[in-house]
């Protein structure tokens, strides 16, 4: 088996290999791409992201980009305004 949790022990495993594979293309609400490497940015010595780039082969798929109600943040944890998705 390729996995062990309850869920998947009754499929067979080309079928758990293909969820596998599809959960690395979803994160959150946006399709990324099938990536091998992901390099996030932080704002400043934040915890905040700037940026989270999924790359394959060495090579950008896609990027998300963060918006904070307080540009740039300066406190950690500080709430998100909004995400967007952009593709090369």
């Amino acid at each position: 088996m390729a996995l062990s949790q309850p869920c998947f022990t009754d499929l067979a495993l080309d079928q758990q290999l293909y969820n596998i594979y599809k959960a690395t293309l979803q994160v959150g609400e946006f399709e990324v791409g099938l990536h091998d490497q992901i390099d996030y940015t932080y704002f400043g010595a934040t915890n905040n992201k700037d940026t989270e780039q999924y790359l394959l082969g060495g090579n950008v798929v896609s990027t998300i980009t963060y918006v904070y109600f307080t540009m740039p943040p300066t406190v950690n944890d500080a709430n998100i305004a909004t995400k967007s998705i952009a593709y090369p």
